[in-house]
């Protein structure tokens, strides 16, 4: 059982390496490599969030009491030409 346990070990570490157990062993590495991730990725919510909302509100027409009066059109119809 002993050979059985060596053999994954080794295993193991050639996969893995030895950071696999060292992280194991220190659970407040792991809590902070999990509050860093969880903070990098709201960080990246809140970007990507911004961005949305500014170009949406960069592309939105402006509202109608500030553009400029139309421009009378004259439309000047012609008689039929007769036959």
């Amino acid at each position: 059982m002993a050979d059985l346990d060596r053999d994954v070990a080794r295993k193991l570490d050639e996969i893995v390496g030895k950071r696999f157990d060292e992280d194991a062993k220190h659970p407040a590495r792991r809590w902070r490599n999990a509050v860093v991730k969880w903070v990098v990725a709201a960080c990246l919510a809140v970007g990507t969030a911004a961005l949305i909302v500014y170009t949406i509100e960069s592309h939105r027409m402006p509202p109608p009491a500030q553009m400029p009066p139309a421009k009378p059109v004259t439309v000047q119809i012609l008689p039929a030409k007769p036959p």
